[in-house]
């Protein structure tokens, strides 16, 4: 039997270094065009951070906005964890920027990049060419730049944030080197 299959390459490999990248961001702090900034991997990792980069497909948009607040009301979980967040769509940091003054989002406090180029969506593997935008994806990545988990979604089908930092204890723990069984929630024994 013969398989008429389309294959795709992406760098970002579950247990292999994440693809490295360098973005422009809106950053958290300061006032309107003195919030552009850039965010790097490597820069991140040198601070012994873990992130927790996710892409989205277009600013605007309607399920969008509920994801990317509910990772706002997190953003202090996640820094008790020690990590990052990263916020990422291949819109432009001026989209961003405009869209955060708007009641649907609101400011963001934490990092919201632009792969206005795509080469960051590319190498995760999240790319649509045809349409030019990011599908929605959560990327795990420790401080030695081991992508520990990979999560992607096709089309409008929000993803549970919540879960994302359920996830992130599972490997942090895991990275200690504890055996974290199925279905543990913080608080619940290891193995």
């Amino acid at each position: 039997m013969k398989y008429d299959n389309d294959f795709y390459v992406t760098g970002a490999k579950v247990g292999k270094p994440a693809p490295k990248f360098e973005m422009d961001a809106v950053m958290p702090e300061g006032d309107y065009i003195d919030r552009f900034g850039k965010v790097n991997l490597d820069e991140l990792l040198e601070t012994g951070k873990w992130v927790v980069l996710y892409f989205y497909p277009l600013d605007f948009t309607f399920v969008c906005p509920t994801e990317i607040q509910r990772f706002n009301i997190l953003n202090k979980e996640f820094e008790k964890k020690n990590s990052v967040l990263i916020a990422t769509s291949t819109d432009s940091i001026f989209s961003h920027l405009a869209w955060q003054d708007r009641k649907d989002l609101g400011r963001l406090n934490h990092i919201h990049a632009s792969d206005n180029n795509h080469i960051v969506s590319e190498a995760y593997g999240l790319l649509d060419e045809e349409k030019g935008v990011s599908w929605r994806g959560t990327f795990i990545i420790a401080p030695d730049g081991t992508l520990k988990a990979a999560h992607v979604n096709h089309g409008e089908g929000g993803r549970n944030v919540d879960e994302v930092l359920r996830t992130l204890e599972v490997f942090q723990n895991e990275y200690e080197g504890k055996m974290v069984p199925c279905g543990w929630t913080p608080g619940d024994e290891f193995l």
